[in-house]
């Protein structure tokens, strides 16, 4: 004993957590007498020895150990979570008979029993006490028991509230708080209001904990109508506070039909309890609700002060702002605040923020924070699988995976695309497996694309968004030619050819091998199936032609196309139809369709005789292209060499129109005006008036865009002279 007592008092002091165990005012007397006892129990804490064998060394050694100590140690034990020494002392006190065991004590002994080994085992203890000692609270601890285990124990938790009933022991709302638990686990709402009633006739009182459980299998089924009856009804005869989880629940109940403003009622009501649990699920929901950032940040504020900052609170707090549009506060919190937090990097918070960029129209700033994010030294030196592993909503995962693609971050949204496809516990679409492979072809090549498609993606998952990815695989390069044609073949037996997409794909293809006929086919195909081309079909069409030489089908669809309005021809477009103009001796035609002043320039030179249509088509291509000097020049060249060619109104209209409309040069205007007054007589000039008329219906369009002066000028055409009191007549 002596050994034992200096071994107590060298760990004692280093043992505070089991110094606390007995240092209570419960049972002070008690220990008070007994403070060898104490020590010998506390070291065998700390040494995690067994505390039934301190109890009986003590006992052999001929002390007391009165019912009141063992209780005492038993309850504390139990008290403190202690729960599998509890249960030791439980069964060294039974076994030794140390007290005459009550029902508490062997519900006492159900409940850690159950913490310990289980419900099975807690079964087993319960079949073994005898039928004169289960009482009310035996029988209530069992269907908590029932409770906690959900579904699986339905049947059993029944059969034990029938035999409740059989006994009379149904006068306390618990065992009917148990059983709407459960009953509000499995969405048995009939069940619900079974119990509800059966508390009425038997004029039990509803406790809080019932109502919480009604409240929540109402709010289950969006009924926000028998959810506010029956709280209306409840809130008139008491005072109670709701609990926390019941009233969010209400709140995303309200939000699922649309009721925004109850939410938000709700939501403040929450927000009274003041519980530091609820703040992240305070700012998500108030992003929901809809209304204000104000209520966002003011909860952001409250969380801030507890000083528990995670990554989940500002996940809430980023997502619900972009949410409520606030775009701008949520990059100022991402940048100032969670970027300096210290906190382990999430890759959700970035992708949030530059999701709502993109949506936003702010490309650029998604851009550079998807690389930066991608930079970030955390990510720098492992995959980003493991942090998929703790990924939210599938929604989120598919939107990181569309940033990385937008920024050419192509293996890490393979990476995130792949881990997507292998989790069986979401539920993926085909769209999910047609990333997948564009991806798995853009960074392993078509061989791998292939194979994936093959052995990879299920049958009922090769949905058009898939044979269409696969379609645009094989196009992109023309050594495939014979599988882009076999797969598009194949969309046609599947009934996946109305869409325009897998007929773009193949135009695109067929242009660049120059193959007209098919490509007519294709037109002809989709104009029977009521498939509008759009601007990159148009433009690979009219390649296509161009390639061919087929000048008169390239101005056929030009005139169907181009000249109405429809398309906007792309550089490579027209730098193929003017070498098409070219070679078919189209001179003209090819001067007005080349992109650049060197072929201009080049193309003039090729004309063996310049007229005025020749003039006309080389200073309006040059105006075009910017080349105003150029323009000018060969102006004063046609002045120079008009000889015998009938003065022309257009050439120098071209360069007024310009000098009006765009260069706002008022100076040039009047000189180009009296330049050609010099050039013709009255009986030209007044040939040239008439023929000026194209441009003076042109300038009511100018006029609106541009100030008067410059159509002042143009007015002043038809005046032999000009004077200050002509110009305010005039005006």
């Amino acid at each position: 004993m002596i050994s034992l007592q200096q071994h107590a008092r060298r760990i004692l002091p280093h043992s505070s957590k089991a110094r606390r165990l007995f240092c209570s005012n419960t049972n002070r007397t008690i220990w008070a007498s007994n403070q060898t006892l104490q020590s010998r129990i506390e070291s065998a804490l700390n040494e995690k020895a067994k505390i039934s064998t301190v109890l009986e060394q003590w006992r052999q050694q001929g002390n007391t150990l009165n019912p009141s100590l063992v209780r005492g140690i038993f309850e504390k034990l139990r008290d403190s979570k202690r729960y599998p020494q509890a249960l030791e002392v439980s069964q060294w006190m039974t076994e030794r008979k140390i007290c005459t065991l009550v029902p508490e004590d062997y519900t006492a002994r159900f409940d850690l029993v159950e913490s310990v080994l289980g419900l099975e085992e807690a079964e087993k203890f319960l079949e073994r006490v005898p039928e004169n000692l289960r009482g009310e609270p035996m029988y209530t601890a069992l269907l908590k028991s029932y409770a906690k285990s959900g579904k699986k124990t339905l049947d059993r938790a029944e059969a034990a509230f029938e035999k409740m009933r059989e006994l009379g022991l149904l006068l306390k709302p618990s065992p009917y708080s148990s059983m709407t638990s459960l009953y509000g686990s499995v969405g048995n709402r009939v069940k619900i209001d079974e119990i509800l009633r059966e508390m009425k006739d038997n004029d039990v009182k509803l406790d809080s904990h019932t109502v919480s459980n009604v409240l929540r299998a109402y709010a289950a089924e969006s009924d926000v109508a028998s959810m506010e009856k029956f709280l209306v009804g409840w809130e008139e005869e008491e005072t109670e506070t709701l609990q926390l989880h019941t009233v969010l629940d209400m709140a995303k109940a309200y939000l699922r039909v649309g009721s925004k403003r109850e939410a938000r009622e709700m939501l403040l009501r929450a927000e009274v309890l003041n519980e530091p649990a609820s703040y992240v699920e305070l700012m998500r929901l108030y992003g929901e609700a809809g209304k204000c950032s104000e209520d966002v940040y003011r909860i952001w504020n409250l969380y801030k002060k507890t000083g528990e900052q995670k990554s989940e609170g500002f996940l809430a707090l980023i997502r619900s702002l972009c949410l409520l549009d606030d775009t701008k506060g949520a990059a100022e919190m991402y940048y100032k605040e969670y970027v300096s937090s210290g906190l382990e990097f999430d890759v959700r918070i970035p992708t949030t923020l530059v999701s709502a960029f993109r949506k936003k129209g702010m490309v650029r700033e998604a851009d550079n924070l998807t690389n930066k994010t991608l930079r970030n030294k955390e990510l720098a030196d492992k995959e980003i699988t493991p942090l998929l592993k703790e990924w939210g909503k599938p929604s989120e995962l598919r939107d990181l995976i569309k940033n990385l693609k937008d920024s050419n971050q192509f293996s890490k949204a393979l990476e995130a695309s792949s881990w997507l496809c292998d989790q069986k516990v979401i539920s993926l679409f085909p769209e999910d497996y047609a990333d997948r492979l564009d991806l798995t072809e853009k960074v392993f090549g078509l061989k791998e694309a292939d194979e994936f498609f093959e052995k990879g993606i299920p049958e009922k998952m090769k949905g058009f968004s898939v044979y269409s990815t696969l379609l645009n695989s094989y196009t992109r390069s023309y050594q495939n030619f014979d599988k882009a044609e076999a797969i598009f073949e194949k969309m046609g037996e599947l009934g996946f050819l109305t869409k325009l997409s897998p007929f773009k794909s193949m135009i695109s293809l067929y242009s660049v091998l120059w193959k007209r006929v098919e490509i007519d086919n294709l037109l002809r195909k989709m104009k029977e199936k009521n498939i509008e081309p759009d601007s990159a079909t148009m433009n690979c069409v009219l390649r296509a032609k161009a390639y061919a030489s087929a000048v008169d089908l390239m101005d056929e669809h030009k005139s169907q196309w181009v000249d109405d309005g429809e398309l906007k021809l792309e550089v490579e477009t027209m730098e193929a139809m003017a070498a098409a103009y070219e070679k078919a001796g189209s001179i003209l035609k090819a001067v007005e369709m080349t992109t650049s002043t060197q072929e201009v320039y080049r193309l003039r030179d090729t004309i063996e005789k310049m007229g005025n249509e020749e003039y006309v088509s080389v200073i309006r291509s040059l105006l075009k292209l910017g080349d105003v000097k150029g323009a000018e020049e060969m102006y004063g060249e046609w002045a120079q060499s008009k000889g015998g060619e009938e003065f022309d109104a257009r050439i120098p209209g071209l360069l007024i129109a310009r000098y009006c409309e765009v260069e706002g040069d008022e100076t040039k205007a009047r000189q180009m005006l009296n330049s050609s007054r010099r050039k013709v007589d009255e009986t030209e000039f007044e040939l040239f008036m008439k023929d000026m008329g194209w441009t003076l219906l042109f300038i009511p369009a100018v006029m609106l865009c541009t100030t008067f002066p410059p159509l002042i000028f143009i007015l002043m055409l038809g005046l032999p002279e000009f004077c200050p009191s002509q110009f305010i007549l005039v005006v």
